[in-house]
């Protein structure tokens, strides 16, 4: 694998993100108004930007990556780099590099309003950095799980969109999970997203309002990105 060539593709991929500047606020809407929802209502709109942030950080891991995977391979754009002669392991490295450069923007947004909100230490948004990297590695497994799943690559944006809402907005990701049910709290913890959000809470200091133990949702997280991470592998998608 050739350093240079994941940075050149890297570096095209995220210039051509930036020619949308819109997407960025479009982005953002959806959680930002979510947010105002759960702070004016409970109070607690920290734990929902620190759930919106996971969000960016996951989607973009994910959602995001197993899209653009998918169109290039659809719109033979993949083929192309591989000619140049880009492998397909160093395009999936700089497709989820790229997208990990976009997101700073959008969570520096969120991460002032936090500032501004909240007197959360200044220390610990090194820990919060931490977080949103661990949760877009977790997302990366996970996109590529999804994309290796799914032979036709124009299926690939719908199948996104609905896992979208079943890990993102529905569960107690933006919104706190404390007003639910502890049954359903139980049940919630088994996603992804929500062990994420749960584990950023702790290492920023930030009450989640439940009595679970913190390594539950961390064993939780490790768990999921073994066996997504096992599952692309074995499906040999860098190697396709």
């Amino acid at each position: 694998m050739a350093i240079n060539r994941v940075i050149g593709a890297t570096v095209f991929m995220t210039r051509s993100y930036l020619k949308e500047p819109l997407a960025f606020v479009s982005d953002l809407i959806i959680p930002l108004i979510m947010f105002m929802i759960v702070h004016l209502g409970t109070g607690r709109g920290v734990e929902s930007l620190i759930g919106i942030l996971i969000v960016i950080a996951w989607s973009s891991g994910s959602f995001a990556l197993a899209r653009k995977l998918g169109s290039y391979k659809a719109w033979r754009l993949m083929d192309m780099f591989i000619a140049s002669p880009l492998k397909p392991i160093e395009f999936a490295i700089a497709a989820a590099l790229a997208h990990l450069i976009i997101i700073v923007l959008p969570a520096t947004i969120v991460t002032v309003i936090m500032i501004l909100i909240s007197s959360i230490n200044p220390a610990s948004l090194i820990l919060l950095i931490a977080s949103i990297i661990v949760a877009w590695i977790t997302g990366i497994t996970f996109g590529l799980y999804v994309y290796s799943k799914l032979a036709d690559p124009f299926k690939i944006s719908s199948t996104a969109n609905l896992l979208n809402l079943l890990l993102i907005i529905l569960p107690p990701v933006i919104y706190p999970i404390s007003i639910l049910p502890p049954s359903i709290q139980l049940i919630s913890i088994l996603l992804p997203t929500v062990s994420l959000k749960l584990v950023a809470l702790h290492l920023v200091g930030i009450s989640t309002g439940i009595g679970i133990p913190i390594f539950i949702p961390t064993i939780i997280v490790i768990v999921y990105a073994t066996f997504f991470t096992i599952s692309a592998i074995k499906q040999r998608i860098f190697v396709e």
